[in-house]
């Protein structure tokens, strides 16, 4: 590899910047220089290698098969430098770890754990980018993510954290409205809330043996937070996450239903990029997740 020739790096950075952004303008301002410096350096690299990488649109500009390629490469070769500067380098310097997180896991599973560890590790400045599903690792400079699917990512390592299960739930005041106890059949004249799917009201009917009618409508609230807010309120019954109601059942705000818990198929994953090296304070932050969801990593 000695007498092999390589693009400049600044030619392969200015591209790996554009390739992320998928934009002149942002690239530039990355990199701190002009518009005009960046498309100049592209124009140079893709005439350097007789093949155009960038295809250029007046709407959104779109990488060709070629600057996917360079780019998929270029990015994890600049990872592996990243993570190699990283291990042999320990300068105090304050970092930031960009976290995608599903809001509303955030808020009550995350958040709670956060100040711990912060403790641990004060070096560390945490941005948080919400987001039910992951983020492009590569474009959105995200350096881990707990999010909530299937988990079949293309370019994705993942570990379950958090069940995903749904479970049906009512405030005290609707329950004495039904009356106690509260039959699943009961809650077919009762509104009644979801966030995903209607279907995972039929999988949950179908689990408490109840035949829900054809022409059911159910209302959709597709936010956690505002559909915790609707149920708590006693505007009707809703599908939430099990894993996460503890603290509300535990306060008297809300009452799991008979009939039980549904898993779709969906679940929290701690995730990050395949084939990249993490950085230190991503290993680190992996580290401490998987205690607290009692995984041994």
């Amino acid at each position: 590899m000695g007498g092999r020739k390589l693009p400049s790096l600044t030619a392969l950075r200015s591209f790996e910047v554009v390739a992320r952004t998928l934009s002149f303008t942002k690239a530039a301002e990355e990199l701190g220089v002009t518009q005009a410096a960046v498309s100049r350096q592209i124009k140079n690299l893709e005439r350097e290698l007789a093949v155009e990488l960038v295809s250029r649109r007046s709407t959104k500009n779109a990488l060709t098969d070629a600057g996917d390629l360079l780019f998929d490469g270029i990015y994890r070769a600049f990872e592996t430098i990243a993570g190699t500067v990283d291990k042999i380098t320990d300068t105090g310097d304050r970092e930031i770890l960009t976290i995608s997180v599903a809001p509303y896991l955030s808020a009550q599973w995350l958040t709670p754990h956060l100040m711990e560890f912060l403790a641990v590790h004060p070096e560390i400045d945490l941005r948080l980018h919400h987001s039910y599903h992951p983020s492009d690792h590569r474009r959105e400079g995200i350096d881990i993510g707990i999010n909530w699917g299937s988990g079949e990512w293309p370019g994705v390592e993942k570990i379950k954290v958090v069940d995903g299960s749904l479970e049906a739930v009512a405030s005290p005041a609707l329950i004495e409205k039904i009356g106690v106890p509260v039959d699943p059949n009961k809650l077919l004249g009762q509104p009644l809330f979801y966030e995903f799917d209607l279907q995972h009201w039929r999988l949950w009917f179908e689990n408490a043996h109840v035949k829900m009618p054809d022409n059911f409508r159910g209302q959709r609230i597709s936010d956690s937070h505002a559909l915790r807010r609707a149920i708590v309120d006693g505007h009707g019954v809703g599908l939430f996450f099990s894993a996460l109601l503890d603290e509300d059942v535990a306060a008297g705000q809300l009452i799991r239903l008979q009939g039980g818990a549904i898993h779709t198929g969906y679940d929290y994953y701690l995730n990050y990029p395949r084939d990249v090296q993490l950085p230190k304070k991503a290993r680190a932050f992996m580290r401490f997740i998987l205690a607290k969801a009692g995984i041994r990593g």
